[in-house]
């Protein structure tokens, strides 16, 4: 399991359980994430500039951590509660 703590506060977004550091998703250029979750929790938005790894609010309960998202990103960006 991946858990790594987000390591600046100010560049993470939290959801109901899901929090994504941002900073560290603009690094990405594979987007695993959206691949990984097949509960299709995840999207990714300005995939041609600044990439941002977001929660469909509307799908958060879907989840059941099973934690393929946060080990399938390569920055770890993504920690669930």
């Amino acid at each position: 399991m991946h858990m790594n703590k987000a390591n600046n506060t100010e560049t993470v977004e939290s959801y109901r359980f899901h929090h994504i550091d941002t900073n560290k998703c603009r690094q990405c250029t594979t987007y695993d994430c959206e691949e990984a979750c097949f509960r299709g929790i995840y999207h990714v938005i300005n995939k041609d500039s600044e990439p941002k790894c977001i929660v469909i609010e509307d799908r958060e309960d879907r989840c059941i951590k099973c934690h393929m998202c946060t080990t399938n990103c390569k920055f770890g960006a993504i920690t669930i509660d």
